[in-house]
Formats: C-alpha cells, sequence, structure tokens
C-alpha cells in the first residue's frame, strides 16, 4: 500500500491523484502520478470499474461478433473495439452488461457464457480494471439509447471483416485486439465450451 496519496483533481468521472510509496526492498520514498476512478484508489483496485463486453449474435449467415468505432478524446480519433461501461454504484455485473449492451447498441442480452476476474487497463498509469464478459446478443443494432456524449457505430462483422480490420491503420482498443486476432486465425466466431 501507498503511504500517502493525495487527491490533485475533483471531477465527475475520473481523478487525479499523486502516491508517495517506498519499493518492497528500497527505503527511499518515490512519487507516481495516477488517474482512478474509485473513490478508494489503490485499495480498491481489485473491484471493477467497468465491462468490456465481447458479444456474439446469431446472424442468417453465421455468427457476427459485435465491435463499436467510438470517438475517443484522448486519440482525437475513432478506436474500434467492444462494447463497454462503467459499473453503476450498487449494479451488478449482469445488470450492467445488459444495460450497456443494450444503450450502446440496441442489442438484447441472451446469455453470458463467462465473467472474467478484474483485468487492468493501464496499470501504469491507472488502477481502473474491467470483467470481459462473454455472451450471445440477439436484436437489432440500433445507437437510439446511446447517450448525449456518445458517438457510436455498432458493427457486426465475420472473421473476413475481423482480418480487414487488423490488416488496417484503424486504431483498435488493447482489450480487443488479442480476441480479434484469435477469431481471425481461427475463422470461427465461437466461445469455447469451457475454460
Amino acid at each position: 500500500m501507498p503511504d500517502k496519496i493525495k487527491k490533485l483533481t475533483d471531477k465527475k468521472w475520473l481523478n487525479l491523484y499523486d502516491i508517495e510509496y517506498q519499493r518492497r526492498e528500497m527505503k527511499k520514498t518515490h512519487h507516481w502520478l495516477m488517474c482512478s476512478r474509485k473513490e478508494n484508489p489503490v485499495a480498491d483496485a481489485d473491484k471493477p470499474d467497468a465491462v468490456v463486453i465481447v458479444a456474439i449474435v446469431e446472424t442468417g449467415d453465421g455468427n457476427r461478433l459485435v465491435l463499436t468505432r467510438e470517438y475517443r478524446a484522448a486519440i482525437a480519433d475513432d478506436e474500434v473495439g467492444f462494447p463497454a461501461g462503467l459499473i453503476d454504484a450498487g449494479e451488478s455485473i449482469q445488470s450492467t452488461v445488459k444495460r450497456e449492451l443494450k444503450e450502446e447498441t440496441g442489442l438484447d442480452l441472451v446469455k453470458i457464457h463467462h465473467i472474467s476476474m478484474p483485468v487492468y487497463s493501464s496499470a501504469g498509469l491507472t488502477d481502473e480494471s474491467c470483467c470481459m464478459v462473454l455472451v450471445e446478443a440477439a436484436g437489432t443494432p440500433s445507437t437510439d439509447l446511446n447517450e448525449e456524449h456518445e458517438d457510436i457505430e455498432v458493427m457486426l462483422m465475420d472473421t473476413g471483416d475481423i482480418r480487414q480490420l487488423l490488416k488496417s491503420n484503424k486504431k483498435i482498443a488493447a482489450k480487443a485486439w488479442g480476441l480479434l486476432y484469435h477469431f481471425a486465425t481461427t475463422g470461427k466466431i465461437e466461445f469455447p465450451e469451457t475454460l
């Protein structure tokens, strides 16, 4: 645990902190700047902030992977990734998945196949973590329920589309790239029965 944590900003969704700490073997004090969404940064690092939804939709032409293209101010460009969203206070992961899938894509949750343990977005920058959730979805894609600040395009991709995406110069979310590569190289959009 850090020796001291000093809050440097007071914003709604994300704040900057100065952390004073000593490494395990050394007595020298160090400082690190980090951002966090949590009320108790670092101490609550094992509590997920968000869900990332890896959704498959069955169509008449086979399974399609649900991807989103969303404008991200920090890169001044669109990022291709999976639907995702923050977990509201007191909300379960399952409820968050159902709500965020509907809000971002217009699709309905059919079945949850797997929920990962919290995985970390960029531990050199933040204590933010998310649960990767593998789901089946159904319905017609729509952005009618997007919030005012969201600029999302929903894409249903087959393995050929995914291969083209991976060869493009589009910006791809780190949390999506490995799974996209897997689906592209196996030529199948499906989840394993068990881990």
